[in-house]
C-alpha cells in the first residue's frame, strides 16, 4: 500500500467518524426529550457577542410543555440571514425537561450531513483508497 493510498483511507475514516459525531451531538440534546409545536415569535441576533455580518440569528418560540405551563425559549440555530417570513408560523421543536435552556428545531439537516459524510468517506476508502 502506497502512502497515498494509506492517506486516503485515514481520510475516508475521519469522514465516517465526523458522520457519526454529527449524530451522536445531536442525539444528544434530543435524547428524552419530547416533540413539540411552537409558534414562532421572532428570529433574533444570537447576542452582544455576534459580531455585525456574521450570522448567529435564531428563532424565538412560544411553546407548551407537558402540565400546562407555557414556555418561551430560542431554538440552537445559527442562521447567516434573518428568517422574517417564518415570523407568526408554526414549527416542531424538540424540547427535553432535563436541559430546558436548549430547545433543538426538528429538521433533518444533521442527519443529512452525516449521511454525506459517511457516504463521502466509504467512497473515499473503497474506490481512492484500494485502488
Amino acid at each position: 500500500m502506497s502512502s497515498l493510498n494509506f492517506f486516503y483511507c485515514l481520510l475516508g475514516v475521519v469522514f465516517v467518524v465526523l458522520g457519526f459525531a454529527c449524530l451522536a451531538e445531536k442525539y444528544k440534546t434530543v435524547r428524552g426529550g419530547t416533540l413539540l409545536p411552537a409558534q414562532i415569535l421572532a428570529c433574533e441576533k444570537e447576542g452582544p457577542r455576534t459580531r455585525k455580518g456574521h450570522g448567529g440569528y435564531r428563532f424565538l418560540v412560544r411553546f407548551d410543555v407537558p402540565g400546562g405551563a407555557t414556555r418561551t425559549a430560542a431554538t440552537n440555530d445559527a442562521f447567516w440571514f434573518k428568517q422574517n417570513k417564518k415570523v407568526g408560523g408554526t414549527m416542531e421543536i424538540w424540547y427535553n425537561p432535563a436541559t430546558p435552556d436548549v430547545v433543538e428545531r426538528k429538521n433533518y439537516g444533521t442527519e443529512a450531513l452525516s449521511a454525506f459524510f459517511v457516504a463521502l468517506g466509504v467512497i473515499i476508502v473503497v474506490w481512492l483508497g484500494l485502488m
